[in-house]
């Protein structure tokens, strides 16, 4: 329930005094949501963007539409963009937009429009490359890139906005008024960017560090470090989102700061071991496997351990929730997508199907974390007035997103168990046995339905985008509104 308010005598003498606090909360509240606001069109601009270019694929494979499209590695291009587009790009400017909210009002303005600055041309910048007639693509691990200078001053310039602002937040007071996020979020959102920056730092180390040879062996090497940190990085935000979402269903805080603080550094510290292997060079056998081991050993105990928590929370909130709200479906999706991704990676003993079985189910359980998160976000910096959206189309947009990446998921395990090859497509693939073909078919259905959660979310979030451009007056509702 909202905590009380406080009742004021009708008196002509408070009126001047109320006045003016009010338009100084007006304008606090619109200084802190425009930076926000910012990073959140840039998540949900990229993610239909990555859509977009998603159709152009199975477009350019139509037969009669062949003529349009000349070059070759243009669709492999467009796969590269897809993919930085939609893991790169939604995740930093999702977990920048909570920052934002965070932080509020005590940003610097100059600092922040230069890194918004940054993250524009950067966005530009890869869409660019992707058109470059000749330009070839490499799909390396974790950021699969297009050899060529415009691409590569794109993804320069989106890591340097994202990774400024990252740096500001962190040097930024949070806010401390009744719409500040709980305080277990903040520290969860600033140790993302803490792995965040670290992460930048390792790739400038791997740029520097990595011999010259062939693309594909010099970017799988440039980006295997910074890339497991990435990932690190969208764990430590997902459990933000968790702890965010339980927050707002239970109207109680999950973690207090000193343990929210002591599980956030046992996740985030021990990565800092890869900034000095990648400056110690990236051919060394310890850069390459120190990566896959702290993803292995390091993730999963904490997460199991925030798990636990959130478990018992929701115990004993159990007779006052409402159990049809839709942070709880959010919640329960990206919990059993995460604990499938574990399942899944623990099964993987070659380079099958098994392992983009693995990570789609863990890229699904931070995605599905912040679409849900994002209806509370879009909620929370809203003018005055605006309608909220509808609890059941919520519902059902995280069903059928989170409902088939787990069949998505489960259908590349399944077809990886009889040993179908990764990064292989179409005649590449040599599906010979009945289980190829029925795990294939699975992930199939699992994708389309997948998809078509997505288009749901993104029309939603443009639908509520589109109302940000009403005369803008202070926000009334707080994040610690009745609940729905």
């Amino acid at each position: 329930m909202p905590p009380p308010t406080a009742t004021f005598p009708a008196s002509a003498r408070f009126a001047p005094r109320l006045a003016g606090a009010a338009q100084s909360d007006a304008s606090v509240s619109a200084s802190a949501l425009q930076p926000a606001r910012g990073w959140f069109l840039f998540a949900i601009g990229s993610l239909v963007l990555a859509g977009l270019l998603s159709l152009l694929l199975v477009v350019g494979r139509l037969p009669f539409l062949g003529w349009l499209f000349t070059d070759p590695l243009f669709f492999k291009r467009a796969l590269v963009v897809h993919v930085d587009l939609a893991i790169v790009v939604w995740f930093q400017a999702g977990t920048l937009a909570f920052l934002a909210l965070a932080v509020g009002p005590r940003l610097h303005r100059g600092v922040t429009a230069a890194a918004l600055a940054l993250a524009a041309a950067g966005i530009v910048g890869l869409l660019v490359g992707a058109v470059m007639p000749g330009a070839q693509p490499v799909l390396s691990n974790y950021v699969p890139v297009i050899d060529h200078p415009i691409f590569f001053g794109g993804l320069i310039a989106w890591f340097a906005g994202s990774g400024l602002f990252f740096a500001l937040a962190l040097a930024t007071p949070s806010r401390t008024d009744a719409k500040a996020l709980s305080a277990d979020v903040v520290i969860a959102l600033r140790a993302s960017a803490v792995a965040n920056l670290l992460a930048v730092v390792t790739f400038l180390g791997a740029w520097q560090t990595t011999p010259d040879s062939v693309p594909g062996v010099f970017y799988e090497l440039l980006f295997w470090g910074g890339g497991h940190v990435l990932q690190t990085a969208n764990v430590a935000a997902m459990l933000a989102l968790w702890l965010h979402l339980l927050h707002r269903w239970t109207g109680r805080v999950v973690l207090t700061p000193a343990i929210a603080t002591a599980l956030l550094a046992a996740l985030v510290a021990p990565q800092v071991v890869m900034p000095p292997l990648a400056f110690g060079g990236t051919t060394a056998t310890s850069y390459f496997s120190m990566a896959t081991h702290l993803m292995r050993w390091t993730i999963f105990p904490v997460v199991l351990v925030v798990l636990g928590a959130a478990t018992l929370h929701v115990w004993r909130a159990r007779r006052t929730v409402n159990w049809r709200d839709y942070r709880f479906l959010g919640l329960a999706g990206s919990a059993s997508l995460t604990l499938l991704g574990f399942i899944l990676g623990a099964l993987i003993r070659s380079s099958s199907t098994l392992v983009p079985g693995h990570y789609h189910c863990a890229i699904g359980a931070v995605t599905i974390a912040l679409m849900a998160a994002a209806y509370d976000f879009c909620a929370a910096v809203a003018p005055h007035g605006a309608a909220a959206e509808t609890p059941r189309r919520a519902r059902l947009q995280l069903l059928l997103f989170g409902g088939g990446q787990a069949v998505f998921g489960l259908g590349f395990a399944l077809a990886g168990t009889y040993g179908l090859g990764r990064k292989q497509y179409g005649a590449e693939q040599h599906v010979r046995s009945l289980g190829e073909y029925f795990g294939l078919s699975v992930m199939g259905l699992g994708g389309f339905v997948a998809v078509a959660g997505g288009i749901f979310f993104l029309a939603v979030m443009l639908r509520r985008i589109g109302a940000w451009h009403r005369d803008f007056s202070p926000v009334t509702s707080s994040l610690h509104e009745q609940r729905t």
